[in-house]
């Protein structure tokens, strides 16, 4: 049989895998999205910038660079771009999963109540 202790020890364990998990997840959909926009900035620069004549450019997948012809870094930049959209989407969908998990631990044994309004404003006018 385990204590009550063990019981609390072990919910606010799993509350904070679960946090950091979502924390974790936050940082790669900033880290995505910064690629993302890079990608958007260099398909600008393809498309409607001073690459617009060129025959070949050079991409950097990866920790490499390639010269290509200017089509198929297009094909290459869009295909990364599904890509991190995709990788976006499922991480906001596991951090909203985890989230609302997260929010239905229940505190058994700390009997917390939210604090009221006035409560709140007679604590901050001392």
């Amino acid at each position: 049989m385990t204590s009550p202790a063990n019981e609390i020890e072990k919910v606010l364990a799993d509350r904070e895998r679960l946090a950091d998990e979502i924390l974790t997840n936050k940082q790669a959909v900033i880290d995505y999205d910064r690629r993302r926009n890079g990608n958007r900035e260099g398909l600008n620069q393809l498309t409607k910038g001073n690459m617009k004549n060129e025959k070949k450019a050079w991409i950097m997948s990866g920790d490499m660079f390639f010269k290509l012809p200017v089509k198929d870094a297009k094909e290459h930049i869009e295909k990364d771009q599904k890509t991190l959209t995709d990788k976006i989407d499922a991480a906001r969908q596991t951090m909203k999963e985890k989230t609302q998990k997260l929010e239905g631990f229940d505190m058994k044994g700390f009997d917390l109540k939210s604090i009221s309004s006035e409560d709140l404003y007679g604590i901050t006018k001392k």
